[in-house]
């Protein structure tokens, strides 16, 4: 689906499948993107809560788990694409 780290192909380069199939088509992902971040965060801070507030802070632990997270969310973004098209292939077009 990508061709690079940010840019999106228009069409699939292999069976010509059209991923935007009309303008805004990937709104949709912004849910998926949403849970996906707030899952993969939620696991980092509750982690963090555990393992490092004990030793270095609840301020610190946070701190720490959003590090970790931010880096992520390209990554998380783009498959909050994969994912919504592929929650809406087969639908009619």
């Amino acid at each position: 689906m990508y061709r690079s780290v940010l840019r999106m192909n228009d069409t699939c380069p292999v069976c010509g499948h059209t991923f935007e199939r009309e303008q805004g088509f990937f709104q949709g992902a912004m849910y998926v993107s949403y849970v996906l971040a707030s899952a993969t965060f939620a696991v980092f801070a509750l982690l963090a809560q555990f393992w490092l507030a004990p030793r270095i802070g609840q301020a610190a632990g946070f701190a720490v788990a959003l590090a970790v997270h931010l880096p992520l969310v390209p990554q998380l973004w783009r498959y909050s694409r994969v994912v919504w098209a592929h929650l809406n292939v087969g639908t009619i077009q």
